[in-house]
């Protein structure tokens, strides 16, 4: 081999080499979710529930192995609750069966991914997107209106070769998956403190002098001797001021009968006296 040609291979070899392994790469990834930011994409799209920190094999592709992954790498996209956002990824090799896109409100687990599917959807033969680029595809899906700091989003291509049927569950499926970190709202939680003192001291104090009605007279009262006819019944009596005996209170009548019956005793007196 000429030693010109020699030399050019070894400095091709480097690069060579880095294109391999990258193909290796692709061809291991099938899938590579490209918005909202995945966690991570090391390779391990096998694994059960998000494509990462797995042991290097496929033993867990239908998670069987493990079903969560709390591991959440640095990244994470916000959206607004209740936002329509647009899920993008890359198809690198073409497989028959279906994407499915499911949210977790808190944390990543499997289970819990199974009971919210927001989008199931045919992935078809041959390896072409839906956007006219390759193998490139994007749908939009809404996202609950639950605000959440802990949320997450899987992506996940399902090689089961049935363009047909939705997955409900993709416990003990042949399974590619990705997964991207949300925050949904602004992550904070509404808190008001309020306080509020309030003092009221009253005092009010009257006096008022007044003096009752008093009233002074004089009167006689009819005072005598003689024969007296009480109100009722006849017969004789001495007494001084005109009384009533025997009575338990003074009667409205008997006062207004008294001047009279006062009269007639003194007229009786002065005829007497004649």
């Amino acid at each position: 081999m000429p030693t010109t040609l020699r030399h050019a291979l070894v400095l091709a070899l480097p690069a060579l080499l880095a294109g391999t392994a990258l193909l290796a790469d692709t061809a291991l990834a099938h899938i590579q979710l490209d918005s909202p930011t995945p966690r991570f994409n090391d390779g391990q799209n096998k694994w059960c529930p998000c494509g990462g920190g797995g042991d290097g094999t496929r033993n867990n592709a239908g998670c069987a192995i493990e079903s969560s992954d709390p591991d959440r790498g640095s990244t994470s996209t916000t959206f607004a609750p209740g936002a329509t956002v647009t899920v993008r990824w890359r198809e690198t090799v073409g497989h028959t069966g279906r994407f499915r896109i499911s949210f977790d409100p808190d944390g990543a687990d499997q289970a819990d991914f199974d009971d919210n599917i927001l989008l199931d959807m045919a992935d078809p033969s041959g390896g072409a997107g839906n956007t006219g680029n390759g193998g490139n595809w994007a749908v939009d899906v809404t996202l609950p209106s639950t605000p959440c700091t802990n949320c997450t989003l899987q992506m996940v291509q399902v090689m089961n070769g049935n363009t047909a049927d939705p997955v409900p569950s993709l416990f003990g499926t042949s399974t590619y998956y990705q997964c991207a970190n949300l925050v949904i709202g602004d992550g904070s939680e509404g808190e008001g403190e309020g306080e509020g003192e309030g003092e009221g001291e009253g005092e009010g104090e009257g006096e008022g002098e007044g003096e009752p009605g008093e009233g002074e007279g004089e009167g006689e009262p009819g005072e005598g001797e003689g024969e007296g006819e009480p109100a009722e019944g006849e017969g004789e009596g001495e007494g001084e001021g005109g009384g009533c005996q025997g009575c338990g209170g003074t009667s409205p009548a008997l006062l207004v009968g008294l001047p009279s019956l006062l009269a007639l005793r003194r007229r009786r007196v002065a005829g007497a006296a004649r």
